[in-house]
């Protein structure tokens, strides 16, 4: 039964690595330094030191002019300015104020400074009265990926490392929880689903507002870590756990391009005699199901194309997730679902799902399901 949540602060509770990341170009700026997010990005989550260390490393710096005592003044200056004009709290934060109301207790353990710690703290709505305990980059010696903070937060909570749940965003942090011995739910704020699962995750969600309202640690339990959903990702209305290791893109969205020109050839349309051809890529198996309009002398009984091939991947797997559809017709600009197809699509997908329009006379245009239907329906007990 889970008796205590860890929680790392930013990218969990605080969206306040975007600010980091600015304030790092700025520093950089200021010596000479062009720099982009890419020389922050194996910085995240380690502690102040290491994310200008890093970065200055990245970016050939060794020495002059980079100074970490100078970079260290200018980061505190310029983020505190900052933070206070930026709402950074991230969705479902106030699940730190649900878990104590139910008995369970709450821990932060943040690699950044405790100046930093308490800020964020403040800008999220939180008081440091809403923890059991507080643990900072200042308490420890080593470190994320060493396991030193959050066995710090154990010893002080007077836990056992089965009974806790860590939140983490970052590889490093993932790799801290699980070298302490506690299971990690990681976020997707900053990395992806395969990336947090290879880096030793026992469960992803986009962010704390999945976690609805519980009662106890048993139901938060079940919640997180149901056997059913152990490992796996909400695909609209399904839970599937993704492929950790795909084939290139461009390999993948060759292949569907060529299984919807297939069955364009193939669509029946002799009232309309405009076909379409579709083809969905599986999210768990990396297969790929194609299918293409049928008219029929009822008007109403015609069935799209995009439906034909969601359905033959629902009867060859069952419970479904789409990571790819793309859909080919002979029109300029190339056609998109319709509004049925777009809620069936919704289905079995995620925001991010990419929908990839084909013709033969232009080039594939590319979007994402929740730019073309932004508010789905889901049935309640499904979402």
């Amino acid at each position: 039964m889970i008796k205590a949540l860890l929680f790392d602060m930013d990218g969990v509770l605080a969206d306040s690595e975007g600010i980091s990341i600015k304030v790092g170009i700025d520093y950089f700026s200021s010596i000479g330094i062009r720099a982009d997010e890419e020389a922050f990005r194996d910085a995240l989550g380690c502690g102040e030191r290491p994310f200008f260390d890093i970065s200055a490393s990245a970016l050939g710096l060794d020495g002059p002019p980079y100074s970490y005592e100078e970079a260290s003044a200018f980061f505190r200056k310029r983020y505190t300015e900052l933070i206070g004009k930026t709402n950074i709290a991230l969705p479902g934060a106030d699940i730190v104020r649900k878990a104590r109301e139910r008995g369970i207790m709450t821990a932060l353990a943040s690699s950044a400074p405790k100046w930093k710690v308490l800020a964020n703290i403040e800008a999220v709505g939180l008081e440091q009265s809403s923890f059991d305990f507080i643990a900072t980059g200042a308490d420890i010696k080593r470190n994320k990926p060493e396991k030193d903070i959050y066995q710090l937060c154990l010893i002080n909570l007077g836990c056992d490392e089965k009974e806790a749940v860590v939140f983490e965003d970052t590889p490093g942090g993932i790799e801290s929880g699980k070298r302490a011995g506690c299971r990690v739910v990681s976020m997707m704020t900053t990395i992806r689903a395969t990336e947090a699962f290879r880096a030793g995750a026992d469960a992803v969600i986009e962010n704390l507002s999945f976690i609805q309202d519980f009662n106890s640690g048993e139901e938060l339990e079940e919640l997180l870590f149901g056997n059913e959903r152990s490992g796996k990702l909400k695909y609209g209305a399904c839970w599937i756990k993704p492929l950790a290791e795909k084939l290139p893109y461009s390999a993948v969205l060759e292949s569907a391009i060529g299984a919807a020109k297939d069955s364009w050839k193939h669509g029946y349309a002799p009232y309309s005699k405009f076909k379409v051809g579709a083809a969905v890529v599986s999210a768990s198996t990396g297969r790929i199901y194609a299918g293409c309009n049928v008219e029929n002398s009822s008007y109403g009984a015609t069935i799209c194309a995009e439906r034909n091939a969601i359905t033959t991947a629902v009867a060859n797997e069952g419970e479904f997730g789409i990571d790819m559809l793309v859909v080919y017709s002979d029109d300029d600009p190339p056609a998109p679902p319709c509004a049925m197809c777009l809620q069936v699509i919704a289905e079995f997908a995620r925001p991010e799902t990419k929908i990839v329009l084909v013709t033969p006379h232009s080039q594939p245009v590319e979007y994402r399901l929740e730019n073309m239907l932004p508010m789905p329906f889901i049935f309640p007990t499904m979402r």
